[in-house]
Formats: C-alpha cells, structure tokens, sequence
C-alpha cells in the first residue's frame, strides 16, 4: 500500500493539518509540513481504513472541486494524495467538515480520515472547557 495524504487547511489557518498514512502501517500528525506524532496504526483502524483506500486508490479520479461564490474567504480546502500520482486525488472546498461532494466513496474516506486526524489533533493538545462563575460574570451598566 502506498503512502495517502489528507491535509484541511483555510484561509485564516496559516497552520495547515495533515494526516499522512505510510502503507496501513504508520500513522503521522503534520502542522505546517512538520510532523509533531507517529504511531502505528491500530487493527481497528487498518480494517476500516483499509478497504477505503483500496476502493478510492482504484475508482476513477474526480475533476478537483474549485470553491463555490468567489473563494475560500470563510471555507476550508481539503486535499486527498497519493504519493505516486502527479496531482492531488480530490481537492475540495468546503464550508464545514466532513468535506462533502467528491463522490460516495471518496466522501466516507475523507469523513474516516478527518475524524482521525481531529482525534489525533486532541489526544495532542486537548482543550478544557473553561466554566465561568456567577460572581465572575460583569454585569453592564
């Protein structure tokens, strides 16, 4: 199996995530281009990952999506690569993730692949929910 690359990145977001499996074996986190975790994958994930990629590596390739109305001024870009092919499998914009509209086959897997890569991102630097007292609250006058 050869090396996949899932990356989400927006206008706003000058820190582009990445998500780059190496043969169903390894797992690594990117932000701008550095890799910050690896691990391997585990067997739950190379059964459901597997046959994804399997059936997207072999599908045709779809056109890449440019963004609808003018740009990626609030959206996001999602980018699906494999590393033998000249370009990008799927280049998609979208306003929200799971990105949406590459096709049946092509949406489960960047659905999987950003659900990984959003848990992995968390499992790294969770946030923690900040709770507010009532006598921390300002009342306006």
């Amino acid at each position: 199996m050869r090396m996949v690359t899932y990356e989400r990145s927006g206008r706003t977001n000058t820190g582009a995530q990445a998500l780059r499996l190496e043969g169903l074996k390894l797992l690594k986190v990117l932000e701008q281009g550095e890799v910050v975790t690896e691990r391997a994958l585990t067997a739950d994930e190379v059964q459901k990952l597997g046959p994804l990629l399997e059936e997207a590596g072999r599908g045709p390739v779809p056109a890449v999506l440019v963004p609808q109305s003018g740009g990626l001024d609030d959206g996001l870009a999602v980018t699906l690569a494999f590393e033998d092919e000249e370009s990008p499998r799927v280049r998609l914009a979208t306003k929200r993730l799971p990105a949406r509209g590459a096709g049946p086959a092509y949406d489960t897997l960047l659905a999987e692949l950003d659900a990984l890569l959003t848990s992995e991102l968390h499992a790294r630097a969770p946030r923690h929910a900040h709770v507010v007292w009532p006598h921390e609250l300002r009342e306006e006058e």
